[in-house]
């Protein structure tokens, strides 16, 4: 608990999570991807891909705000998931809106691309059913999601656990849930991290270890402390 109330004074417009499943033993993080947030019918979704960290500086934030509406490799990684929310959700709403060109949404250490997405359910849509159509996302299932899981799972030398699973709550009328990203597995004596990136034609390893090393940066400062 006090290591999610560090995570949470060091983050904003994040998700801050903690579930503690046994003495010792907990799943924490800081997640700013929303899965879904539904009010009655309505339904409203949020494409996160395409990363840079924030400069030091104002000019240098903007300079790197730049690069990444600019980039290439960001907006195909970005077009890739709107792309499959597009997919995923058509035949659960009679409406749907998204976002055809990304702004960039700031975090604490990191700045995205990010576009929103609206729409209304046709009657009789649960969360189960958002749930089953819409994790995992591509940005940590691939895509398309049938061909790119099999072989992540061949290629990843370790098991994810918890990590990038949906996590949220369930009400009468609304519900919402986050993907489980930008966490950490709490064990005695020994504490897991996990991020990771959206890899596309264009993306170069070196960027890409660096994007995965900015991305966790707020809990490896924290456990610097």
């Amino acid at each position: 608990v006090a290591l999610t109330a560090r995570i949470a004074s060091a983050t904003h417009d994040c998700f801050v999570f903690c579930f503690q499943f046994g003495q010792g033993n907990a799943f924490v993080g800081a997640t700013p991807e929303r899965l879904f947030r539904r009010t009655d019918d309505q339904l409203f979704s949020e494409v996160i891909a395409g990363t840079r960290p924030r400069g030091a500086s104002s000019g240098q934030d903007q300079r790197l705000a730049y690069e990444l509406l600019t980039s290439d490799k960001d907006q195909l990684e970005h077009d890739i998931v709107r792309k499959s929310i597009r997919q995923k959700l058509h035949k659960l709403v009679d409406h749907l809106d998204v976002d055809s060109h990304a702004s960039v949404l700031r975090l604490a250490q990191k700045q995205h691309l990010c576009s929103e997405v609206q729409g209304t359910l046709k009657p009789g849509v649960d969360e189960g059913a958002l749930l089953q159509r819409l994790h995992p996302t591509p940005a940590v299932g691939g895509y398309p999601t049938e061909n790119a899981l099999p072989e992540i799972a061949r290629l990843e030398p370790f098991n994810r656990g918890w990590y990038a699973a949906p996590i949220g709550w369930i009400g009468s009328h609304d519900a919402e849930f986050v993907v489980g990203i930008r966490s950490a597995f709490v064990e005695p004596g020994k504490l897991s991290l996990y991020s990771g990136a959206g890899i596309v034609k264009g993306s170069d390893p070196d960027q890409e270890w660096d994007e995965v090393e900015n991305k966790i940066r707020d809990f490896v400062e924290i456990l610097g402390d």
